[in-house]
């Protein structure tokens, strides 16, 4: 008898995990997972910097050496309370040395970009924008990087 309560109690259990695993239960991607699937699979982040009162949004530098190409993706994070989900001004912003930037910037639920550039053997930066509305003010937010990440 207590052969086949231990039994199923095994059989019980391995069909609660094949369950919770087959369920489609995940947590919910990262910041940066987000970016690199903004951007395109080949890509890995190579720099970030993250603003606004409550921290709510990072600007992302990512580069895919598939390509050659830089990308960078402003996101706004799901923690960011009223803002995420609501269309507030977000930019994203990327330049090569001695180039001319390249800007996504508008009104955005969710993320501003992706944005690419080709631009070997140069150094790049990044350019982020964030507008937080509050009740009685607006909070601008912008971020311009170092040139960076040359090659």
């Amino acid at each position: 008898m207590r052969k086949s309560i231990g039994r199923v109690l095994a059989l019980v259990a391995a069909a609660f995990g094949l369950l919770l695993a087959g369920s489609g239960v995940a947590q919910a991607a990262t910041p940066a997972q987000r970016a690199v699937a903004a951007c395109g699979s080949s890509y890995y982040v190579q720099r970030s910097h993250t603003m606004g009162l409550g921290q709510n949004v990072t600007v992302y530098q990512l580069y895919s050496s598939t390509t050659g190409n830089n990308c960078v993706v402003t996101l706004k994070h799901e923690n960011a309370g009223a803002y995420y989900g609501t269309a507030t001004g977000l930019g994203a912003g990327i330049q090569a040395e001695g180039g001319s930037w390249k800007k996504d910037d508008g009104d955005y639920k969710y993320y501003a970009g992706p944005v690419y550039i080709y631009a070997p053997g140069k150094c790049v930066r990044f350019w982020a924008h964030y507008q937080e509305l509050g009740a009685s003010s607006i909070h601008e937010w912008y971020h311009t990087s170092t040139y960076g990440n040359c090659g």
